[in-house]
């Protein structure tokens, strides 16, 4: 290397030998000099403080325009200080209890370290802008919602919250966005009862979620963040509807064939053990007919009632069932008035 050196023109040496000592000069004064630089810090947090001068007048405050985040802080100091400073040391904060009329919080800029050898510290931003209102509570009933279906021969009977209240605090004008509370259960190929503690969420009067962060920028709080809630799932069957054959019939008339039901069976639900020995719901002789038939009779009666404890209709509204009685006069008999008609509403 030495060797190509001296090989080139002596010009040119004394050209590159100049360049490398004013480098080598510039160096030198720079470091021993310590010049003042300048260091830039985007999107310092400011920290509010002293809450309680506002919250002791029963009010709330809510932060504007995401102004408690300052966009850009510019330091200038020496170099000997700028090179021992990250974005950490800067420290912004906002003072309660220096509130203006208009909402406006004046910035306090530092640095917890060096902060007396800092030559300047400012931001692009000077002030928090707050909107101060009264705190109000609002109450909502808590919904429970479902996702999902129960497995193959089960039901969701029924849902219910240990709790059915949630108690909302927050600012007036916030608050009245604030329409429904619900919780959510996934009961998807459930074969038991579910239970749970999911979080209550909150919506506003579009139906859209109100987020955890727009909770915490609004000031909304909870009495409660969740709630145990039960899903009870239950067994179905199919069973067979029968009719008592004991349906009384005016002398002279016979039954032409035995008692027919529309539908011919129902879909109930229950505990598994309470179905378990339901085969047939028997509609009772007596509750199709009292006196002695010597007509044609259908007869629409409710079949809930004839259910065992604790079991219920799949379809509620399938509640109806139609009995049909079918009657004729014997060969030998000598009644009259077998003509078929229409017999007893329903029951």
């Amino acid at each position: 290397m030495s060797k190509r050196f001296k090989r080139l023109d002596p010009n040119l040496r004394l050209k590159i030998a100049s360049v490398i000592l004013a480098l080598l000069a510039w160096y030198i004064i720079n470091y021993f000099s310590d010049p003042t630089m300048r260091m830039t810090v985007s999107n310092v947090s400011v920290q509010i403080t002293h809450e309680e001068a506002i919250e002791k007048h029963g009010d709330v405050y809510t932060i504007l325009d995401d102004s408690d985040v300052i966009p850009t802080v510019t330091i200038r100091a020496k170099r000997s200080v700028i090179d021992k400073l990250e974005a950490k040391n800067v420290i912004a904060t906002a003072d309660l209890r220096q509130v203006e009329e208009d909402g406006a919080v004046r910035i306090s800029l530092t640095t917890d370290k060096y902060a007396n050898s800092i030559e300047s510290i400012t931001g692009s931003i000077g002030f928090v802008q707050l909107r101060i209102e009264p705190m109000e509570t609002k109450s909502l009933p808590i919904e429970v919602l479902t996702t999902g279906s129960p497995a193959e021969g089960y039901i969701l009977h029924e849902t219910s919250a240990e709790q059915n209240q949630v108690i909302i605090n927050g600012p007036q004008s916030y608050l009245k966005q604030v329409a429904r509370a619900a919780v959510e259960v996934d009961i998807t190929d459930s074969e038991r009862n579910i239970n749970s503690y999911p979080a209550i969420v909150l919506y506003n009067n579009d139906n859209e979620e109100i987020t955890s962060e727009e909770m915490q920028s609004q000031k909304l709080k909870l009495n409660i963040s969740s709630v145990k809630v039960v899903a009870t799932i239950d067994s179905k069957k199919t069973v067979n509807i029968t009719c008592g054959s004991e349906v009384p019939l005016a002398d002279g008339y016979e039954l032409e064939s035995e008692p027919e039901t529309d539908p011919s069976s129902i879909e109930i639900a229950g505990a598994a053990a309470i179905l378990r020995d339901i085969d047939t719901i028997e509609i009772p002789a007596e509750d199709i007919a009292v006196q002695p038939v010597s007509s044609n009779i259908h007869k629409n009666i409710n079949i809930e009632k004839y259910l065992p404890d604790g079991a219920y209709l799949v379809d509620e509204d399938s509640d109806k069932v139609t009995v049909y009685i079918r009657v004729s006069q014997k060969e030998d008999g000598s009644a009259s008035g077998a003509d078929s008609s229409t017999g007893d509403g329903a029951s």
